[in-house]
């Protein structure tokens, strides 16, 4: 199958379904924000329609190989199936890139105005276009473009489901091309063509970012979302249900009994300790690049310079397999060859890879809790009753620590299932966990994989927790 067949399967299949997961996404938001702000109610809508972005790809992928393996001879079974799994974490994005953009800069009173104005000509249009899309258009826009750039970066998931030739996706042609020995030169210009479809999408959501107020959240709508039919609300629950099912709670359910069987099995064999020590490894590295991406934001963020958050971005936002690839290629020059098989690229890679991720978190965390409240807490540190020292280190807590370890946590979380970068820029002397159970996913499901792949989110889950309750009791 040549490149420009799999580049055009790619880009169909991303502009298809972020145009209907953005139909479903927008009457999610509205519920969202038609709810009472900071309510129970708003939270756990919050949390169940973003819960599938924080599902790895490759567990996606893992859970659902034996079904496509089962549709081998419908090429439409095994796309349709790829594309259900896709779309709901595209709904995910996107809610969640309309409940954290800045509210509209353009007011309904503008529009309002504006539409008044009886001289209709070619100025006229274009003002109003522009009107739409600084203002109501702007969220949707940025969700829509986000959308088509996860379905064609995704990598994993494709990659697990795809036991013939579907479905089709060019990250997995090129990653399979580059693997079976083509040199990266060739990987690097088959690369090239996804490069520039990508910066189609990039460039213009840079820009509608950027051209935006920098402050207040999205949460509005709740006034369309009142007025709205009971069937478009059941239609929503019905969505936010059926992406929990399929992404969540049918991967745990059908693999239950195998994961309790195969710790068993791996503590009879003596491996257990093994595989956790790989595993905690794995885990330190990404928690090391997290940690760095989010300094570097924290500094980028103090210096007030868009252009700089710019630079720092981009290279992420190409995706993990362009990053990895030019890494790759830089790391091979003479200049950086001495630093090639050291822990340098793989650790530059996965900072580079986080750092949009890292930019959009210390955004929401800023917002949640205002330099004059930090302040407030901290002048509560200055008393001289204990009560009031420890009423000031609880706060502190719940508005400063707990909210970074968070962020780092998820951070960690995603930079650890990340196979492409692992798997091209790591050093020869070390092997993370998830190349190893990218590998093995490939040629079969055993309880002893079903455990290891357990161990490998309850570690990382329970250090993060021990953490933040021994940090919760640093008198500091």
């Amino acid at each position: 199958m040549t490149l420009e067949t799999v580049l055009a399967w790619s880009t169909g299949r991303s502009l298809i379904l972020t145009s209907l997961a953005l139909l479903l996404a927008i009457p999610i938001h509205r519920a969202i924000a038609g709810e009472a702000s900071a309510t129970t109610k708003q939270k756990l809508l919050i949390t169940a329609a973003l819960l599938p972005l924080f599902v790895p790809d490759l567990l996606i992928g893992f859970a659902y190989r034996l079904t496509s393996a089962r549709l081998l001879h419908s090429v439409a079974a095994t796309e349709a199936l790829y594309a259900v799994l896709l779309l709901v974490r595209v709904i995910a994005l996107q809610v969640a890139v309309q409940l954290m953009l800045p509210c509209s800069a353009v007011s309904d009173e503008a529009l309002h105005t504006w539409k008044l104005n009886p001289r209709r000509d070619n100025n006229w249009r274009r003002t109003w276009l522009r009107l739409q899309v600084a203002g109501p258009a702007r969220a949707p826009l940025v969700a829509w473009l986000g959308g088509a750039l996860l379905c064609f970066q995704e990598f994993e998931t494709a990659a697990l489901l795809q036991i013939d030739r579907h479905p089709i996706a060019w990250t997995v042609w090129l990653f399979d091309a580059h693997a079976a020995g083509e040199p990266l030169s060739s990987s690097l210009s088959f690369a090239a063509p996804a490069l520039v479809i990508q910066c189609v999408w990039l460039l213009p959501c840079l820009w509608l970012l950027l051209s935006g107020p920098a402050q207040a959240t999205g949460l509005s709508g709740g006034a369309q979302w009142s007025n709205s039919s009971r069937f478009v609300k059941l239609a929503t629950g019905i969505t936010i249900i059926a992406g929990l099912l399929l992404v969540i709670f049918w991967p745990i359910v059908s693999n239950a009994a195998e994961l309790f069987r195969g710790i068993s099995s791996l503590a009879n064999q003596q491996a257990l300790w093994s595989r956790s020590k790989q595993i905690l490894a794995s885990l330190a590295e990404c928690a090391i690049a997290a940690y760095m991406a989010l300094q570097v934001c924290r500094f980028a963020d103090f210096l007030k310079s868009r252009a700089l958050k710019i630079l720092l971005v981009l290279p992420g936002l190409c995706g993990s397999l362009v990053l990895s690839l030019s890494l790759l290629a830089a790391f091979q020059l003479p200049v950086l060859h001495g630093l090639y098989d050291t822990w340098v690229p793989m650790v530059l890679g996965h900072v580079l890879l986080l750092l949009p991720r890292a930019i959009l978190l210390v955004t929401v965390l800023d917002f949640l809790t205002s330099a004059s409240t930090q302040h407030s807490g901290d002048l509560l540190f200055s008393a001289r009753h204990e009560s009031t020292i420890e009423t000031a280190r609880k706060l502190s807590w719940t508005m400063h620590k707990r909210k970074w370890l968070l962020a780092l946590a998820i951070l960690t979380h995603w930079c650890f299932w990340d196979v492409t970068i692992a798997a091209t820029l790591r050093p020869v002397t070390f092997e993370p966990i998830i190349t190893r159970l990218y590998n093995e996913m490939h040629y079969g499901r055993t309880e002893t994989l079903v455990a290891i792949t357990g161990l490998a989110l309850l570690i990382p889950l329970t250090i993060f927790v021990a953490a933040g309750f021994a940090w919760r009791r640093v008198k500091i």
